[in-house]
């Protein structure tokens, strides 16, 4: 498997540097071919945390529709009925860093989001962003997190209803907070520290997906990090490889069968306890979203990712965590 993601890495790498020669360096996109194609993996039912604009079409008066894209974006036309998130979906908690972050809500500060949207136990919640944007599956994790079952991504968001001329509208509909307190009742184990990372590096039965691009994973795209990177032994994916285009050129998810091959390929297999971050823990929810779907039941995302790994000190001002560079392990 080690072997396999190194090649698919220089793969990746070599694809890079012939479109920077014509281009310049833009794309964060990653090839997956491979040396060897992967025997066929079981085919698995739909996936369960994405629904589909023609299901949100037939049903559209007994769900509430969450659009977590800007103001702009809202205003300029929406679907009709839905509202706008206006919570955070990030905690005001302390990372490792000493700041806040990007760790995932507490429980708190998920009632407090419940409570705004008006969002019951009962809610049944479609929530869609912009097609190839991956901030709607931090949302519906968080539900996922306290136990909210009831919700699910649209699937090609906004740009696949629009391709299919389906209604929109520029009225707002504003929530209708809850005059009962959401109770939570129960807690999925699927949110996990730095310091849990760091005990399973290299450990068999799990494996670190690197949800990010492969320039970040290299650590050539730095962002705003003081370290580029990955953790040792993290498996490369960029999470837009579990997508593909339809016919109106919309980014849709993968056919599970596609899906299941593509993580075989890169040993993320339900057997094992998959850990996946990014970034800020964006684009690892919404890998974690597609997992979970799948019928993966030993998913963590760890929210604090590449921003609280690459930067948290030690008391001595030296780095807390590990980091490897390049293709190495």
């Amino acid at each position: 498997m080690k072997l396999r993601t190194v090649r698919g890495i220089v793969g990746s790498l070599m694809a890079l540097v012939a479109v920077t020669a014509l281009f310049g360096c833009g794309s964060s996109s990653e090839s997956t071919a491979a040396a060897v194609t992967p025997p066929p993996a079981t085919v698995a039912k739909a996936v369960e945390t994405f629904t589909t604009t023609d299901a949100l079409a037939a049903s559209q008066q007994n769900v509430l529709i969450v659009d977590v894209r800007s103001a702009a974006n809202y205003a300029a036309g929406h679907i009709p009925g839905a509202i706008r998130n206006t919570v955070s979906i990030n905690s005001t908690t302390a990372s490792a860093t000493g700041s806040a972050g990007t760790l995932g809500l507490t429980q708190a500060e998920f009632v407090s989001l419940a409570n705004t949207l008006g969002i019951t136990p009962s809610t049944k919640v479609v929530a869609y962003d912009t097609d190839n944007s991956s901030s709607v599956g931090r949302f519906v994790w968080t539900l996922l997190r306290y136990g909210h079952k009831n919700v699910a991504i649209l699937d090609g968001g906004y740009q696949k209803w629009v391709a299919e001329k389906r209604p929109t509208t520029t009225t707002a509909t504003l929530p209708t907070a809850n005059t009962v307190s959401y109770a939570v009742s129960s807690v999925a184990d699927i949110d996990v520290s730095a310091d849990y990372v760091l005990s399973k590096i290299n450990t068999p039965g799990y494996v670190i997906w690197d949800s990010r691009s492969v320039l970040e994973y290299i650590g050539y795209d730095l962002r705003t990090n003081p370290r580029g990177g990955h953790i040792p032994y993290a498996v490369s994916l960029d999470w837009t490889n579990l997508q593909t285009q339809d016919a109106n050129g919309v980014s849709v998810l993968k056919s599970s069968t596609e899906i299941l091959e593509l993580l075989k390929e890169h040993g993320i297999t339900p057997d094992k306890e998959i850990i996946i971050y990014c970034q800020a823990g964006v684009r690892s929810s919404y890998s974690s979203d597609t997992l979970l779907g799948l019928g993966f039941t030993k998913v963590k995302n760890y929210t604090g990712s590449w921003g609280e790994w690459s930067a948290a000190l030690k008391s001595d001002g030296s780095y807390k965590y590990p980091v490897s560079t390049g293709t190495n392990p």
